[in-house]
């Protein structure tokens, strides 16, 4: 028995180009129906991580700099310079007009679709599916509120973008296999590969997916394929050496791996049965779409027993139907490989799900959903008007979400409501500061703060804000106890707290923060310029003189610390050298009326001497 699936995987695959050209009108459907979907969403603000992206990266305004290759450490283009690239085209074209960065990303999403198109289409050689199946897993998967949040979330366009590249390098190789200007296809599925190895990290399954593609559809033996494209695996093989660079060049040690504080693999992959059913329930009843799911939850076996068994005979079916109906078991491994990435044992610790991820997923699951159908309904004339119900309520659904995009307080608060965590607490409860709303802020953040420590952060600049200054700083210790000292916000914490320490009065421990600054930055000019002013207040006028001399070699320009700098040197009796640094304090700020002043008070002291 076990013979018959050898000889059907076995059998050589019929020409992929035996297919007429894709008629126009089914290209221009799925992308009118993914514009519609999604015309509404070019006006949305930006959102959370579109800040550290965008707004405050720097590196975007140069793009023909070298600069936009290295993107802020720990941001979400760090190590993903095409998509960074990306951002500094529509920088130089609109600066941070968001309605260009809106645009971009839905031009990529129906390039996506169009791939999805082509690849269905000349993949698919049995009549039987009908000829329009390609059309319908196209049309159905640009208009999927699932994905969302790929194409209204700015910032994730390192997801829509890698999904691009590596749709592409599928549908060049499947092109390469014609006998005509095989080369040329097969050299642009490399270079699509590498793409989307310098875009994101998931990219990694690509050069594989090829493989197996090939196996399946193409040719009758492992053996016959290597000999037949051996260069074209060698060639996407060798953009691993792209993925390896980037990510030795821009690790992801604070959030993402296994060094990744708190990371706890056995933790995370338990959360992953949770996350995997979520999002297989969400691609057959895309609503209450969620934008963070916070971070691992402290689940156990025991907790999650269904899920897994259900994930588990997802992944035996996948392994028998890749022996005995193998086209149908690459739709299942499709969907697996796409999350193994980001929903496996590789813990991201600062979130445990995202319905991104299922952006290439999904379209293995909507194929599998559209064959199913029309293997129930025979009718042509049935599977239309069923496409078309289908598209406009998916659609409908999407133009809904994206309407929740026109606010980070209203993304913040259907995350909260559909689903609650500490970290969705936390969100909000930001997002409520943000709105001036600080009572409202605080009793979220409170919620949130025992587990989840950024929420002990936000409480605190939430307490300062308000003058609960004791209080605030009793939440910036504790988050700061949890932190990797190198994160930034653990850097901007130990400020917030040495800035409160200070307006209570208690110099000291706010000396002591700073000098931990120090340690850990030690190029950090403002911060040697805080704490040159501290110990100023308490008359420690040698030790200000050191640290306002560090202040000024690493910020020549800062006139506020030459002009402390000269405070502390009158104050020790060497009035030549603060007469230095208050002239050069004046040069840089000449309509300082203090710093004049100490410059004359200091040429009047000289005078006596």
């Amino acid at each position: 028995m076990a013979k018959g699936p050898r000889r059907r995987l076995a059998r050589p695959a019929p020409a992929l180009h035996a297919h007429a050209p894709a008629r126009g009108w089914h290209l221009a459907a799925v992308a009118i129906a993914g514009l519609l979907a999604y015309a509404g969403s070019l006006s949305g603000p930006f959102v959370f991580d579109d800040r550290a992206t965008i707004v405050d990266n720097q590196t975007v305004e140069t793009v023909f700099s070298r600069d936009v290759l290295a993107a802020p450490h720990e941001t979400p283009v760090a190590g993903r310079p095409v998509v960074n690239i990306s951002f500094a085209l529509n920088y130089a074209f609109g600066r941070r007009d968001v309605t260009g960065y809106h645009a971009v990303n839905i031009a990529i999403h129906l390039l996506c679709a169009l791939a999805i198109f082509g690849t269905v289409r000349r993949t698919d050689r049995d009549k039987s599916t009908g000829k329009n199946f390609a059309l319908a897993v196209a049309l159905l998967w640009v208009v999927h509120p699932l994905n969302s949040e790929a194409v209204n979330y700015v910032t994730q366009r390192t997801e829509s973008l890698m999904a691009l590249f590596y749709l592409l390098t599928l549908y060049c190789a499947i092109r390469a296999h014609d006998a005509a200007h095989s080369g040329r296809w097969a050299a642009a599925a490399i270079a699509a590969c590498a793409l989307g190895m310098a875009s994101k990290e998931s990219m990694v399954s690509a050069p594989l997916m090829v493989f197996v593609y090939d196996r399946i559809f193409l040719f009758g033996s492992l053996k016959e394929a290597v000999r037949a494209r051996w260069r074209l695996y060698a060639g996407l093989a060798a953009t691993w050496l792209v993925l390896a660079a980037m990510m030795w060049t821009a690790p992801r040690n604070l959030s993402a791996g296994f060094t990744a504080h708190d990371a706890d693999v056995w933790t995370y992959l338990l959360n992953q049965t949770v996350m995997i059913v979520r999002y297989l329930w969400l691609a057959i009843w895309p609503r209450e779409l969620v934008l963070y799911y916070g971070w691992p939850l402290p689940l156990a076996a025991g907790d999650v027993v269904p899920q897994a068994l259900l994930i588990l005979a997802l992944l035996a079916a996948t392994v028998i139907a890749l022996w005995r109906a193998p086209r149908l078991g690459f739709l299942g491994l499709w969907f697996f490989v796409m999350l193994a990435p980001t929903s496996s044992i590789i813990p991201i610790a600062t979130e445990v799900g995202a319905e991104r991820r299922m952006y290439l997923a999904l379209a293995a699951v909507i194929a599998l959903a559209v064959l199913a159908w029309r293997r129930v309904v025979a009718s042509n004339r049935a599977g239309a008007v069923a496409l078309a119900i289908a598209t406009v309520a998916l659609a409908a659904g999407t133009i809904a979400r994206s309407q929740e995009y026109r606010s980070s307080l209203r993304l913040a608060e259907t995350t909260h409501e559909r689903w609650p965590t500490p970290g969705s607490a936390s969100m909000y409860g930001t997002e409520l500061a943000a709105a001036g709303r600080l009572a409202e802020a605080e009793r979220h953040l409170r919620s949130g703060a025992a587990m989840h420590p950024p929420a002990a952060y936000f409480l605190g600049t939430v307490l300062a804000a308000q003058g609960k200054r004791a209080e605030a700083i009793e939440q910036f210790r504790a988050y700061l106890a949890t932190q990797p000292a190198a994160l930034d916000q653990a850097h901007l914490a130990r400020g917030l707290l040495a800035d409160a320490l200070t307006k209570e009065r208690r110099h000291a421990e706010a000396d002591a923060v700073y000098r931990e600054m120090l340690a850990v930055r030690p190029d950090d000019g403002e911060v040697a310029r805080l704490l040159g002013q501290s110990l100023l207040t308490q008359q420690k006028y040698g030790e200000a003189v050191t640290a306002y001399r560090a202040a000024v070699a690493l910020r020549p320009d800062d006139g506020a610390a030459f002009g402390g700098l000269g405070i502390a040197l009158a104050s020790t009796g060497r009035i030549d050298e603060a007469i230095a640094a208050f002239e050069r304090a004046a040069a840089l700020d000449p309509a300082n009326p203090r710093t004049q002043q100490n410059l004359q008070r200091a040429l009047a002291m000289r005078g006596l001497k």
